[in-house]
């Protein structure tokens, strides 16, 4: 089982994110981080439509930071662009289908920990 945390300050993209991984029958979305939740294995961290990368560039080093592997779902292809210039190896373009952003879990997860998944 992956654990995740959508991690994104719109509670609407949270909850649009947590949907479509919570019907992957290998994922379970762990509730806020402000709740007592156990440790995920995958963030998925969004940003606004309209936010400047680099602006959230010390959040991305934070999450990253505490070991769990992070993909970063973007709205725009030029957020997309910002984020793997930055080096961030996990990106999906929020305009993909839904099996893009959790194929992109698995392999974040497959390559933190080299778990195969059942």
């Amino acid at each position: 089982m992956i654990f995740i945390q959508v991690a994104c300050d719109d509670e609407v993209f949270r909850t649009v994110v947590a949907e479509l991984l919570g019907h992957q029958r290998d994922m379970r979305v762990l509730p806020a981080p402000t709740e007592v939740a156990g440790e995920p294995d995958v963030v998925v961290y969004g940003i606004p439509p309209r936010s400047e990368v680099t602006r959230h560039a010390p959040e991305y080093r934070d999450m990253a930071s505490t070991g769990a592997a992070i993909v970063v779902f973007c709205t725009s292809p030029e957020q997309a662009a910002d984020f793997e210039h930055l080096g961030v190896e996990y990106v999906v373009d929020a305009n993909e289908p839904a099996r893009e952003l959790a194929a992109a879990v698995r392999e974040a997860y497959r390559h933190r920990a080299g778990h195969t998944i059942h």
